[in-house]
This record gives C-alpha cells, sequence and structure tokens, in this order.
C-alpha cells in the first residue's frame, strides 16, 4: 500500500494536476447529461472509478481551499493585530527608543546598562527590545542578542518621542 501514500504525496504536490483532473472527471460525469449530443458517454464499466476520482479530486481542492481560506484569514488578523500593536508602545519601549535617540547611528548595548539603577532588569530589556523588533522598530544583533540599534522606523518613531518630550519640557 505505499504506491497509494506515494500518489496521495505527489497530488498534494501540484494542485494544478489535481485541478485538471478533477475539471475532467466532471466534464466526463456530467458532460454526457447535461449535453447529450456533444460529449460521448463513458463505458459504464468505468462510471464508478471516474465518481471516485471525481470525489477525492473534489475533496483535495476542497480541503486545500479551506486551508487557504484560514490561512489568509489568520494572516489578515495577524497583520491588522500588529498594525493596532504598532501605534501603541508601552512605557519602557519608549523610554528605551528615546535612550537608543540619543545616537541613532550605534547599536545600544545591554551589557553596558546598569541595572542597579535602571527601571528593569536584564530580562526586560531584552524583553522590550523583542518587542520593538516585532513592531519594525529596532533591529537585534544576530550574532550578539545584546546589540540592538534602530530601523528607519524606529528612527521616525524616536524623533516623533523626541518632539513630545521637547515639548512637554517647555511647557
Amino acid at each position: 500500500m505505499d504506491w497509494l501514500s506515494d500518489i496521495i504525496k505527489n497530488l498534494a504536490i501540484s494542485k494544478t494536476l489535481v485541478a485538471a483532473v478533477f475539471v475532467t472527471s466532471v466534464v466526463m460525469y456530467v458532460g454526457p447529461i447535461v449535453v447529450p449530443g456533444g460529449i460521448p458517454k463513458i463505458q459504464p464499466d468505468f462510471v464508478p472509478y471516474l465518481f471516485v476520482v471525481m470525489v477525492l479530486t473534489g475533496c483535495l481542492l476542497l480541503f486545500w481551499g479551506i486551508a487557504a481560506f484560514l490561512r489568509l484569514t489568520k494572516d489578515s488578523v495577524r497583520s491588522a493585530t500588529r498594525v493596532l500593536a504598532d501605534s501603541t508602545l508601552s512605557e519602557p519601549e519608549t523610554a528605551l527608543l528615546f535612550a537608543m535617540a540619543i545616537d541613532p547611528t550605534q547599536p545600544i548595548n545591554l551589557n553596558n546598562i546598569d541595572y542597579s539603577r535602571a527601571h528593569g532588569t536584564k530580562l526586560e530589556f531584552h524583553h522590550w527590545t523583542k518587542k520593538l523588533e516585532e513592531k519594525g522598530l529596532a533591529r537585534i544583533n544576530e550574532w550578539d542578542d545584546n546589540l540592538v540599534s534602530l530601523t528607519d522606523k524606529g528612527r521616525e518613531q524616536a524623533l516623533k518621542i523626541q518632539k513630545q518630550s521637547k515639548r512637554q519640557s517647555e511647557a
């Protein structure tokens, strides 16, 4: 029965082939009923096999369609959530962006922070930088996760924070 699982695996690879087989089997099965003179009838011995092929390929297409719809829905919800989350920064994330904006050309090194005076632990700082990275505002160095730099979007957001801070200090 290995050959059956191999056939199903290969069918899963070629969705175009499955769609073509489905359309062909539907035309061969329903065609003689709809257009009696246009499409020749299939031999009665092959009708059950044709029906099985039509149902199998139809089910595969249906399942793939449902999976694609669910994936699209999930991605849409995730991107909508990300857009809403991008617009709001927590106070520690804002403070971290502000600190990174002091010299936006240099990455901030989390090892150089004095955590006895900071408003959080090193673990919390890693969490906040990860959140900033998820929002597209910061980039964590792939070889040293203690080095964090601003992205272009992060620089724009940091500039807004600096301007807002300047307005608040002047008022």
